[in-house]
Formats: C-alpha cells, sequence, structure tokens
C-alpha cells in the first residue's frame, strides 16, 4: 500500500513540475525574432510604404544604427502599433485601414532583417501588447 503512495507521489509531483515549466514557457514573451508577420504582409506593407510613407520617411529613419527600432528595443509592439497607427500619414493621421498600418510595420521588421512567421502580425491589443521589441539575431547566428 504505501508502495502505491510513494509512487502516486512520484507522479503527482512530476506532473506538476510539467504543469509549472508549461505555465511558465506560456508566460515568456514574443519577440519580433518568433516570427510575428508573414512575408506576404511584409509584401503588402511594402507597396503602402512605397506609395504613402515614403514622402516623408526613409526606411533608414526606423531600422539603420541608433533609429526607431534600436531606440524602442525592449518595449512591446503595441506601443510602436497605437502610435504609427493614431500619428500617420503626417498629413492624414489615422487614415489607413489598421491592417495597412500592420503591413507596413512587418515590411520595416522584414528590412530590419527580422524573421517572417507563417501568419499575419495580429492587430489586437492584448496580442501586440505580449511581442517585445527585440533586435535581429546577430549575423551567423
Amino acid at each position: 500500500m504505501r508502495a502505491r503512495w510513494v509512487e502516486s507521489a512520484r507522479v503527482g509531483a512530476v506532473v506538476g513540475a510539467v504543469a509549472c515549466a508549461a505555465a511558465l514557457l506560456a508566460q515568456a514573451p514574443r519577440t519580433l525574432r518568433d516570427g510575428v508577420f508573414s512575408a506576404a504582409q511584409a509584401q503588402r506593407g511594402q507597396r503602402v510604404f512605397t506609395s504613402i510613407c515614403v514622402d516623408c520617411h526613409e526606411m533608414t529613419d526606423f531600422v539603420g544604427p541608433g533609429a526607431y527600432l534600436d531606440k524602442h528595443e525592449g518595449r512591446t509592439l503595441w506601443v510602436m502599433f497605437d502610435f504609427v497607427r493614431s500619428n500617420m500619414p503626417d498629413n492624414d493621421p489615422s487614415s489607413l485601414d489598421p491592417a495597412d498600418y500592420a503591413a507596413v510595420i512587418a515590411y520595416i521588421f522584414s528590412a530590419y532583417g527580422l524573421p517572417a512567421g507563417a501568419a499575419d502580425m495580429p492587430m489586437d491589443r492584448e496580442a501586440l501588447e505580449s511581442i517585445v521589441i527585440t533586435r535581429p539575431p546577430p549575423s551567423g547566428g
């Protein structure tokens, strides 16, 4: 009887440890290195960027050394999305479809050297607050 109890306690401890590890992994924030946009979304963003954004911006404003993404590393993607959506284009803020804003941001990330994933970048606050802005991985890594 005691052997069954000890074995049950061991199994319970292992199951508990696995559940705790899974919970910790689920809470870990995603970063831009996790493929949070699709290649197709970035291509759509390139079209919007070259037709609207280039009137005021160059890509180096965002991806060059010391540029926007370097200065905002560690912030959530929601901060960037909300700013861009609320303030751009400068001559007509909030005039684009939210999907266009997300596509432009995806294009910027692609130009920065960040990997695309299978799905489009989400546009809802909760999802974007769980994604952290990061630099691309070092070359060769």
